[in-house]
This record gives C-alpha cells, sequence and structure tokens, in this order.
C-alpha cells in the first residue's frame, strides 16, 4: 500500500521530496503584502516543478531583502528539488550566517543529515530550530516536513512534529493534509483520510487535498474515484501542476489514453522548464499515443538542450523505426547503448534490443543485427522463437541466405517453420543453389497448400537447376500444375505463365508432338502477340 501511495517507491520519493507545501507563504510574517505575493508566486512556481522560474523568483527577492533569510531557505530548497545537495547546504549555511536565527536553514540542514543516514545531527538541528519556538506552528510544521520528505523518512517524528503544529493552530488546513501524509507514510490510511477530510472543512479549496484522497483511491484501485478528486482539484486551481501529474499517470491506468494528451500538454506548460516533464511528453507521444512525428520533434528539442537525457535517445529511435526513418533509428540507438554503457546503473530493455537489430537489419547491417538479436535472447529467452523468425527473414531481405538458411533451421528446432516460413527457407536454398534441397521444401509447401501457383513454379524452377539442358523434362508437372492454379488470373501472371507455356511447348516439340507444342506456344501468343520465339516457332511448325 504504501509503496503506491506515499513516498516508498524510490521514484516517488525523490518526486514528493521536491514539493514544500504551499501554506508556508501565508504562515510566514512577510511585512510587505507585494513581497509575500511574490514569495507565493515563487512556492507555487516550485510546487509545479518549475525550478528555473523558482530559482529566478527566490534569487531576485533575496537581492531585494538579503537579509531576510526565508529566501536562502527557499533557494535552498529550489537546490534540493534539483538533487544539487552541495549547493542547498551551501545555502542553508548562508542564511544561518546571515542570522542565527534562521530555524527554517537548520531544519533545511536537517533533512541533508537525514539523507545521509545521520539521525543524531539531524535531530540536534531540529532541536535547535524548536528551542525557543514551543508555540510556532511553522518551525513545527517544517521540521515534521524534512521528517517526512527526507529520503529516509520518519513517520513517527513526522507524526509527532506535525501534530503538534496542527495542536497550536488547528485552523490551517495544510497542517491536516501533511498530518495526512505521515499517516500515509505509516500505512494508516484510516486517519489519513480523516486527516483529509478534516482539511476540506478547513479549505475546501485547497486543490492539494483531493490529490492526496485520490491517492487512496488509486492504492485500491479505484481509479474512476481517484480520477473524480484529481478532476475536483484541477478544476478548483486550474494552474495546479501536481493534478495534472497525477491524472496522467491514472488516465494511463484506467486505459483512457484519449483523455492524457490534454493534460499531458497542460501539465509541461505549468512545469515550464522541468525536464523530466518534456520526457514524459515524448515518451507518452511515442509509446502510447504513437504521434511519431511528434515524439520526434519534442524529443528532439529535449536532446539539444538537455543531452544528458539519454533516455530520449529510445523515444527517438522507436519513433523514427515506426515513421520508416531506419537510419536515424540506427543512429538513435547506437547513441542510447553509448550513453548506458558510461554508467553501469542505467538499465537497458529488451525493446533496445529488438529496435536497434529492426533499425540495423533494415539497412543491412547484419552483423549489429545478428548481435542485438542475440542480445535479446539473452534478456529474454522466451522469444527464441520469435527471434530466430526474425534473424532468419532480416537475412533474407539483405540477400544473407545462407545465414537466413542457418536461422530457419534453428527456428524449426524450436517449432515447426509456418508455410510462410518454409516458403522464404525454400528460396533461400533455390538462391544457394541447393536445387535438391529447395525442391523438398517447396514440396512441403505445396503439400499444406497445394493451390499456391507459385510454390508449383518454384519446384519447377528447381528441377530446371537439376536438369539445366531440359533432358529428363523434369519441370514438366511442376509447370501444369503452376498453369492450373495461375490461369485464373491471367493478366497478373502473364510472365510466370509465358515461362510455363514455352517449357512444355518446348517438350512437345522434341516429342515431334506439333500439335500440342503448336497449343502451347498459340497461348504464349495470346498473352503476348509480339513474343518473336513464340512467333518464330509458330511459323516453323505451321509449315
Amino acid at each position: 500500500m504504501k509503496k503506491i501511495i506515499f513516498a516508498t517507491s524510490q521514484n516517488e520519493k525523490t518526486n514528493l521530496m521536491k514539493r514544500l507545501f504551499y501554506s508556508l507563504a501565508v504562515i510566514f510574517a512577510i511585512s510587505a503584502s507585494s513581497t509575500a505575493q511574490t514569495l507565493e508566486q515563487g512556492i507555487m512556481e516550485l510546487e509545479n516543478e518549475n525550478y528555473a522560474a523558482a530559482l529566478s523568483t527566490f534569487s531576485k527577492l533575496n537581492v531585494g531583502d538579503p537579509k531576510n533569510t526565508i529566501y536562502h531557505y527557499y533557494i535552498g530548497e529550489v537546490q534540493y528539488a534539483l538533487e544539487n545537495y552541495e549547493g542547498a547546504k551551501s545555502v542553508y549555511s548562508q542564511g544561518l550566517s546571515v542570522s542565527n536565527k534562521c530555524d527554517a536553514c537548520r531544519v533545511g540542514l536537517a533533512k541533508l543529515d537525514l539523507d545521509n543516514g545521520r539521525y543524531l545531527e539531524a535531530k540536534k538541528q531540529i532541536d535547535a530550530a524548536i528551542k525557543g519556538n514551543a508555540k510556532n506552528h511553522t518551525i513545527h510544521a517544517m521540521a515534521g516536513e524534512a521528517y517526512l520528505r527526507s529520503k529516509n523518512p520518519r513517520a513517527k517524528e513526522a507524526l509527532e512534529l506535525l501534530g503538534k503544529a496542527r495542536d497550536i493552530d488547528p485552523k490551517i488546513a495544510k497542517y491536516w493534509i501533511r498530518l495526512g501524509d505521515a499517516y500515509f507514510l505509516n500505512n494508516d490510511l484510516g486517519n489519513a483520510m480523516t486527516s483529509y477530510e478534516t482539511a476540506v472543512q478547513k479549505d475546501k479549496n485547497d486543490p492539494e487535498t483531493y490529490v492526496k484522497m485520490a491517492r487512496i483511491w488509486s492504492s485500491s484501485k479505484q481509479y474512476d474515484l481517484a480520477i473524480e478528486k484529481l478532476e475536483s482539484s484541477a478544476k478548483i486551481s486550474p494552474n495546479y501542476a501536481l493534478a495534472y501529474k497525477e491524472l496522467i499517470e491514472l488516465y494511463i491506468r484506467a486505459n483512457k489514453y484519449n483523455k492524457v494528451l490534454p493534460v499531458l500538454e497542460k501539465y509541461v506548460s505549468l512545469a515550464g522548464s522541468d525536464i523530466d516533464a518534456k520526457v514524459r511528453l515524448t515518451k507518452f507521444l511515442c509509446f502510447q499515443a504513437k504521434d511519431y512525428d511528434r515524439a520526434i520533434e519534442e524529443g528532439k528539442k529535449v536532446i539539444a538542450t538537455n543531452p544528458e537525457q539519454y533516455t530520449v535517445h529510445r523515444w527517438l529511435a522507436w519513433s523514427y523505426f515506426e515513421s520508416g526513418k531506419f537510419q536515424e533509428s540506427f543512429d538513435q540507438s547506437k547513441l542510447l547503448f553509448e550513453a548506458i554503457d558510461k554508467d553501469p546503473v542505467r538499465k537497458s530493455y529488451p525493446s533496445d534490443y529488438e529496435y536497434y537489430a529492426k533499425a540495423a537489419a533494415k539497412i543491412n547491417r547484419m552483423d549489429v543485427a545478428d548481435m542485438m538479436y542475440a542480445k535479446l535472447i539473452e534478456k529474454d529467452s522466451s522469444r527464441s522463437e520469435e527471434i530466430y523468425g526474425m534473424l532468419a527473414k532480416s537475412n533474407f531481405d539483405a540477400k544473407n541466405y545462407k545465414e537466413a538458411i542457418k536461422w530457419y533451421d534453428k527456428k524449426n528446432s524450436v517449432k515447426p517453420l509456418s508455410n510462410t516460413e518454409l516458403y522464404y527457407n525454400a528460396l533461400a536454398l533455390y538462391y544457394e543453389n541447393r536445387y535438391a534441397d529447395a525442391d523438398m521444401a517447396f514440396g512441403k509447401v505445396v503439400e499444406k497448400t497445394p493451390n499456391y501457383a507459385q510454390g508449383w513454379l518454384m519446384r519447377a524452377r528447381c528441377s530446371n537447376g537439376l536438369d539445366p539442358d531440359g533432358i529428363q523434362f523434369l519441370s514438366k508437372p511442376f509447370y501444369e500444375k503452376y498453369i492450373e492454379f495461375a490461369s485464373v488470373d491471367r493478366e497478373k501472371n502473364k510472365k510466370n505463365l509465358i515461362e510455363a507455356y514455352k517449357y512444355i511447348g518446348y517438350y512437345y516439340v522434341k516429342q515431334n508432338d506439333k500439335a500440342n507444342a503448336k497449343i502451347y506456344f498459340e497461348q504464349v501468343t495470346s498473352l503476348d502477340p509480339t513474343d518473336q520465339e513464340a512467333v518464330s516457332n509458330l511459323t516453323i511448325l505451321n509449315k
């Protein structure tokens, strides 16, 4: 339950730690109302994960009022959200150097200590922040928030401190929300929901409350109820990015893909410079929406400004391939694997090898295709049968007939070849001049589908290879079968029918059967009156 709802999966932890509660803008005493509004603006930008805008806002405020250490705290929070932990530590420390009464900065440093497992040091910082602030609900709330949002969250301490903040001033809805979050962390969903419901009573227009309620319903797989809460959140506050972010995930889980794109675009517009949002948009356009042209457009923008976002190469490789741009797909797959190889933490997936292999095959880089397909089998051995088939056909298409035969043999050792695979295997054998083997393979094809004209034609050609001088006329019965089935569409099969009629015509010439020979050469001229070979033979036969 915790993993789904609150800060227990690592990705969710990271995202949640980036958010600060909006009420701090109101709770802190700011002397000038215009300044307070600007601080609120910065906090909203931070909540919306628009980190560049938030940093700009807080930095300007700090320049205008360098002695107000709350700005140091918020600049530190932006750096923390950007995972620049040394930068965060530096700014928190600067705030304390400006004023040793910057208790918010102490809380920021405590959070860093908690992240690194230094619990005693963190407690000392928090105790120092709370000392002399027994009635200060804001500091208690911030300290509880530190325990809640740390990479190593501690539910017990968070509940204690957030409970005190609430008790000092129970009118503040945000404290009830944070308390609900702490109950979530402790897997106490009943008290969590009660806290959120109380928060709604305190302030029914706070969009965050509905987001948190939605997480409860989502954890129980009651997606419709969760979606209803998130849509309410977005309606209450159309610029509250978190509601849109979570709606995206729920629409995907609930298979409501047609609703995702406008919500995702709205989220990206609110997140501004948040690169994760742009990567998410690229992925969705490729993976779910299958809007490959737009995925390429968005992905190229991300890579141009943030080349470290290596996963975008994955979606570009997919999108280029599905758009028929195989060289570009190959190039993006190559860049993806080069980036993955630089860091052992980075992961590759079976689909990465598959798209690389398919693109390589399309541009006749069969050395790479074979290697990537082999890697794909290592990743997912259950697909060996399918992959052997893909390798066989890819090599056939690349005219690597020996390799194609090898992979068809491997596929056949796992599972009998389909009729289509039998046909391509037989063709590969034919092109390798292995006429007896090819004839046997084509024989299996027409055994399964006796009315398949092309199979009979190829048996005839195999026999031509075995009897190149036409002494035994081994091909005659196969050409006759071809004529039987191909004659249903004489215009479509014109060229090959002419081949068959001529062969049988010559057979009857050799047998001194002029009457039957004339019949077959006349069939040729009925299809092509300008065929000089047939016209000449008929002239001789008519003498």
